[in-house]
């Protein structure tokens, strides 16, 4: 649970990592695999996020301590809200600076998102070490904000876009505990039976998913969609009329907007489409599925372009923009993969070749040699 209340009672400084991260899956999801190394090797731990990470808080270890910090984007449009996440802003840094004196840890580790702003200005402002990671193959606007002044940065994908002079190096981006312990089968073209499909609509844009993936399952040509079962994640509000809108065309569906045993579904789909997030991405290309990626049009940055482009250009996912949706491109796509064997076969592989299991312990080693100023060979 977070704690609104800091508890007095004082860490060793000695083995001590601070780790913070904006309050979605995409940020707290990798940070929690580097919770999990860092806490089998008995390090104390203390993570820092928004009132949002309470959500994520399940799988985590129960011996780490844990603090919220209310911190809201900057809102320049409205001068009322600009002012008020100022004040929060510099009420976080105070907040921040507290506990990085409280606890003094041996370095602190951010994973991005506005949330992170205040404990990395302290940190840097306090002299304290620090090293960031990035998971999508451009650096966010915190990240790119401190991208010269903190030690070094941990890039999930590569090559990532910095600017000049920032410190990088490739750990990929780690990946949950509960998917790493599955026993990973090989992918099975399905030339008869049935056909799982899995989609993935996120934390963002799933609204679009549940418009355009029926309207494109609905043009299959019968003998494919009688065989179709479809996983799909969707928003809340969404949910009851993307399952009749499912029924409405014959479709067999599980439509729900969080799905807490997504590693066996993962494990059992024959074609995963999702938006191109970093955690989505590396979590999918471990399981070594098929995979469309659908990255949102407004990204910041054009992060989800960036990562899915990285993964097309190595023939291990279809990259579909959102507007080519709109005609029959889409069912093209996915009607391809699921009737050509070799096609099928080349995605799966090209995936699995791409994914980096051991990322969360490249991650940690990492941090490990930048606490030790041990020499480390950085990518430009």
């Amino acid at each position: 649970m977070f704690k609104n209340n800091p508890n007095f009672m004082k860490y060793s400084s000695k083995n001590t990592i601070m780790i913070t991260a904006g309050g979605t899956g995409g940020h707290m999801y990798p940070a929690e695999s580097l919770v999990w190394e860092f806490n089998k090797s008995g390090w104390n731990i203390i993570l820092i996020s928004d009132l949002r990470g309470s959500n994520f808080l399940k799988t985590f270890p129960d011996n780490i301590k844990v603090y919220t910090q209310n911190v809201i984007s900057l809102n320049f449009k409205n001068p009322f809200f600009l002012i008020y996440s100022i004040y929060l802003l510099i009420k976080g840094i105070f907040y921040s600076s507290y506990l990085l004196l409280l606890y003094k840890p041996s370095i602190v580790v951010g994973f991005g998102g506005y949330p992170t702003f205040p404990t990395i200005f302290s940190a840097k402002f306090l002299g304290f070490k620090v090293v960031l990671h990035e998971g999508n193959a451009v650096l966010g606007k915190v990240n790119k904000f401190f991208s010269r002044k903190v030690n070094a940065i941990a890039c999930g994908f590569w090559p990532t876009i910095a600017p000049n002079g920032s410190k990088l190096f490739f750990t990929g981006n780690p990946i949950r505990m509960n998917i790493l312990s599955k026993k990973i089968k090989p992918y099975k073209f399905p030339s008869t039976g049935r056909l799982k499909i899995v989609v993935i609509g996120g934390s963002q844009g799933a609204t679009l998913f549940s418009k355009i993936i029926p309207e494109s399952i609905s043009k299959l040509p019968i003998s494919i969609k009688k065989r179709i079962n479809i996983c799909h994640q969707a928003r809340s509000l969404d949910c009851q009329n993307l399952k009749k809108n499912y029924e409405m065309i014959g479709i067999n569906s599980e439509v729900k907007s969080f799905f807490y045993n997504i590693e066996d579904i993962f494990l059992d789909a024959h074609l995963i489409i999702a938006r191109a997030g970093a955690s989505t991405i590396s979590e999918v290309l471990f399981f070594g599925r098929p995979l469309i990626l659908i990255p949102i049009s407004n990204a910041i940055f054009d992060h989800q372009k960036l990562n899915a482009r990285l993964i097309s250009n190595k023939e291990a996912a279809f990259c579909i923009n959102e507007d080519e949706c709109m005609n029959d491109y889409l069912t093209k796509k996915i009607l391809e993969i699921l009737t050509d064997n070799k096609l099928a076969i080349k995605l799966s592989n090209n995936a699995k070749s791409m994914a980096v299991p051991e990322a969360s312990l490249k991650l940690k080693e990492f941090i490990l040699k930048n606490l030790k100023g041990e020499m480390i060979e950085f990518k430009n």
